[in-house]
């Protein structure tokens, strides 16, 4: 009897122990960062943050800030002094010229729709890498947070109405595998990880979907509240499925003329004069959430190489 007493004792006081110990957390977006930089000996910024459920998996997307590495870094809790890193080269940064357009001061603003594929044309295909222009006529306003939006292949989107759904049933063209996951549970006022494009060799291109819902919900119900854009830095070269209200061969006076001053503090790097970096930002705050509305533009050389656009109630 005694012996039996004393290793239920035992087994309490491992129990115990056990309740006590400390839990173990999720790495924070810094300490990722912080990670790939010593990895790499590059500077990153987080393109997307993926946590499980119980907080024993996460996973991040990160971009290197002069736009030539994206790094998929995952954790586990069972090793959470460890980092995996997966990365991918997006491009080799090249002296290009660019092509000057006359700005334009001209600005009408559209009433937003609930419609998420109406059929629109092309125009003229730009020179400097980064694709078509705009399908839509000119005088439309660049940076237009009452409806953000995006077209593939002359088919309207907006960013906080188009479900993931509405582009699969549109014949947006996916990534292989990038559909695997849509129809399961993306948490409460979560942000799913990237959904990559085929928009062509050399230039990279994601969605995100965001669950606006107070439960659970699949993520091919949730809406689209964020598009990326990678560029090619081959002189020339061109892609035509994914354009924005702005042509990609805009100018930063384009921009200033066509929109306003950014409403945050312009980034400028001309220390190599091969390689001139210019990031401009035009934000907005949510009513509903503390994040903010955001059209990003990253400028190398002068000329439009990436673009990312954000939305959140």
């Amino acid at each position: 009897m005694k012996k039996v007493f004393a290793l239920i004792l035992c087994l309490s006081m491992m129990l115990g122990i056990a309740s006590c110990a400390k839990k173990v957390e999720v790495p924070s977006k810094s300490d990722v960062k912080k990670a790939a930089k010593e990895e790499y000996d590059m500077d990153f910024k987080v393109d997307s943050e993926d946590i499980s459920d119980d907080e024993k998996d996460a996973e991040w997307v990160l971009i290197s800030k002069d736009g030539t590495l994206e790094v998929t870094v995952t954790w586990n809790a069972k090793t959470p002094d460890e980092f995996e890193f997966d990365d991918k080269e997006l491009a080799d940064p090249t002296t290009t010229t660019t092509t000057e357009e006359d700005p334009t001061t001209t600005t009408t603003e559209e009433d937003p729709t609930t419609t998420t594929t109406s059929d629109t044309s092309a125009t003229d295909s730009s020179d400097n890498g980064g694709g078509s222009t705009t399908p839509n006529p000119s005088g439309v306003k660049y940076i237009n947070f009452d409806e953000m939006n995006f077209y593939i292949n002359g088919k309207k989107f907006t960013l906080g109405k188009t479900t993931l759904q509405d582009m699969i049933d549109a014949g947006v063209p996916f990534k292989d595998g990038e559909l695997e996951d849509a129809k399961n549970n993306l948490k409460s006022k979560y942000q799913s990880a990237p959904i990559k494009l085929d928009i062509g060799k050399n230039f990279s291109a994601s969605v995100y979907v965001f669950n606006d819902s107070d439960s659970g919900r699949p993520m091919n119900e949730c809406y689209v509240n964020e598009i990326s854009f990678y560029g090619s830095y081959t002189k020339g070269e061109t892609q035509n499925v994914l354009t924005f209200d702005f042509p990609f061969n805009v100018t930063i006076e384009d921009l200033k003329a066509n929109s306003g001053d950014p409403t945050e503090d312009p980034y400028h790097n001309d220390d190599d004069p091969k390689f001139i970096a210019d990031y401009l930002e035009w934000t907005k705050k949510g009513t509903k959430y503390l994040n903010r509305n955001r059209y990003r533009f990253e400028f190398y050389n002068y000329e439009l190489r990436n673009v990312s656009i954000t939305y959140f109630p």
